[in-house]
């Protein structure tokens, strides 16, 4: 797959919510999400889907409904971003955002089905691929359930000032301070590292 996203958050939501990066930087702020095949392969590198319902997706979903999908994609992820956001940084989470998770929890539902197979009952799983926002469900619903978890009290922002991720902090002391220590930890060591020879220098 090419360009892999970084899944680094520990949870699918807020992999998802970090599918913006350097937010906070105007000059360095990339959209990972600029097309609706891009939000299929982000569904499948982190599990959503397999290759064999990434490719049907993709081939059964049109340039203008993709479009319009990818829409609802990114106002999902804004909200998200906000919501979890809210919860770092201790304060009441936007009006607008929780609305928005709102609708989407009303809206996208897949049925799903009682089977009758080999002498007993099987429930079968929604079809995430019966439709072109199908894989925003398992999206929606990671959401909904960290955010109704206890664990949402460690959800942190990275500290590396440019990058700023969420995360979900599973360490022993809760005490993580980036999104990934071989990446932003190791950025934070070499401009501390640089600015002590500025400084001596």
């Amino acid at each position: 797959m090419p360009n892999p996203f970084q899944l680094v958050a520990g949870d699918l939501a807020l992999d998802f919510a970090n599918t913006l990066d350097s937010r906070y930087d105007p000059e360095r702020r990339l959209e990972l999400l600029p097309s609706y095949d891009r939000f299929i392969a982000f569904a499948w590198q982190s599990g959503v889907l397999n290759r064999a319902q990434a490719q049907r997706l993709l081939k059964q979903t049109g340039e203008a409904e993709g479009q319009l999908v990818l829409t609802r994609v990114i106002d999902l992820r804004e909200a998200l971003h906000f919501l979890f956001l809210s919860v770092e940084t201790k304060e009441r989470p936007p009006r607008s955002a929780l609305e928005s998770l709102n609708r989407f929890l009303a809206d996208v539902r897949l049925p799903q089905s009682i089977e009758w197979e080999k002498g007993k009952f099987h429930r079968l799983p929604a079809d995430l691929v019966s439709t072109p926002v199908g894989p925003l469900v398992p999206i929606v619903e990671a959401a909904a359930a960290l955010l109704t978890s206890p664990d949402v009290t460690h959800v942190r922002e990275c500290s590396f000032h440019t990058c700023r991720w969420l995360f979900l902090d599973r360490s022993k002391n809760h005490t993580r301070r980036w999104c990934d220590m071989k990446i932003c930890g190791n950025r934070a060591k070499a401009q501390r590292f640089y600015a002590r020879q500025r400084d001596t220098g």
